[in-house]
């Protein structure tokens, strides 16, 4: 875990992601502060200097963003200022204190035809507003601060304290018994407790750069559905395939969007859990906090 006497910022501490970071930083008796909207928008960046300013924090974990990926395509000012100026605010304002930034990106910059896994020098080349906006973003962060900062892209994020694919599935469970999910897109479903224990391996070790961090294993959003299904034991749900574009979303999806690990599990000498591992685990904490 990082000590240090000046504390650790979490900007959107409200989100999924956030939120666990705030809880893990909290058990293991970490100086930290979490900041989130109203009070704190990454987007003004009066906002976000004048809290480094009072806080002199030495390290930022960047988690807030513009993440209603249908949402960005409707309103592109919104998802830019969010997630392309306010990467450029979070950046800026760490040099008031020399903070460290570690930000957290996606894998909707890359555009989905390659047939393996994206590493990260691949080309970067989005699809729709939130990938674009999330690419625009790390190219300033790493513009404004190549020395002092990192980037994380991680992938199809699922955890307690958020609205998530996990929970969605299980509440259309509820209402009927055949589900239709997309079976051509290709990802990693990452659990946020998994990502918050390497996001913090990595801010201890400070590496500067890209880096990719998911749970390991792949599959389709189809077989998500499926898995979940199984684990939870609803033998009576069937789970139909559906493609990409009979869904026909606003926002336009990679149909391959596999991130390669590589390079986290050389410097670190480890790897996430397999993710349907780490979605039983899942299951199983959701379980014990419903009663």
């Amino acid at each position: 875990m990082i000590q240090g006497e000046r504390p650790i910022l979490i900007t959107g501490s409200k989100g999924m992601l956030g939120n666990d970071l705030c809880s893990a930083l909290k058990e293991a008796g970490a100086n930290w502060i979490g900041v989130d909207l109203p009070e704190v928008d990454i987007s003004d960046p009066s906002s976000i200097a004048n809290v480094v300013k009072v806080e002199e924090p030495e390290l930022i974990i960047n988690t807030a963003a513009m993440t209603d990926v249908d949402g960005c395509e409707s309103d592109h000012e919104k998802a830019y200022r969010a997630n392309a100026l306010g990467a450029l605010n979070v950046a800026r304002a760490a040099s008031i204190s020399k903070a460290f930034v570690v930000h957290l990106s996606t894998d909707y910059v890359f555009d989905g035809t390659k047939t393996s896994p994206y590493r990260e020098d691949d080309p970067v080349n989005p699809l729709g507003i939130y990938g674009k906006t999330k690419a625009e973003g790390e190219k300033m962060l790493l513009s404004e601060a190549p020395d002092n900062s990192l980037i994380i892209r991680t992938q199809w994020l699922y955890g307690l304290h958020g609205k998530n694919f996990v929970e969605s599935i299980l509440n259309a469970c509820k209402e009927r018994d055949v589900l239709k999910v997309v079976d051509d897109q290709h990802g990693r479903p990452t659990f946020t407790e998994d990502l918050v224990k390497a996001i913090l391996k990595l801010a201890k070790l400070r590496p500067t750069g890209v880096y990719h961090v998911a749970n390991s294993g792949e599959t389709t959003w189809h077989g998500f559905a499926s898995a979940i299904v199984e684990i939870e034991g609803l033998c009576h749900i069937k789970v139909e395939t559906l493609s990409t574009a009979e869904l026909n979303r606003p926002a336009p999806r990679p149909l391959n969007s596999v991130l390669d690990l590589e390079k986290f599990q050389a410097l670190t000498k480890s790897a996430l859990p397999d993710w349907k591992d780490a979605l039983t685990a899942y299951l199983k904490t959701r379980k014990l906090l419903k009663g």
